[in-house]
């Protein structure tokens, strides 16, 4: 087989497995679930803190 022939089919396998796993990471991140930020509140530790 000629090397530039090689190369090319090289690079087409690739280029085909690069947009084969983002498609997959894209559909993989749809189906997680969306984290919602929560509020913590210590109040041990503001009176260790006035205390000093």
């Amino acid at each position: 087989m000629d090397t530039h022939l090689m190369i090319g089919v090289a690079v087409m396998f690739g280029l085909i497995g690069i947009a084969a796993s983002r498609d997959l990471l894209r559909r993989l991140r749809e189906q997680q679930p969306q984290l919602a930020p929560v509020k913590v509140e210590r109040p041990q530790a503001r009176e260790s803190r006035s205390g000093r």
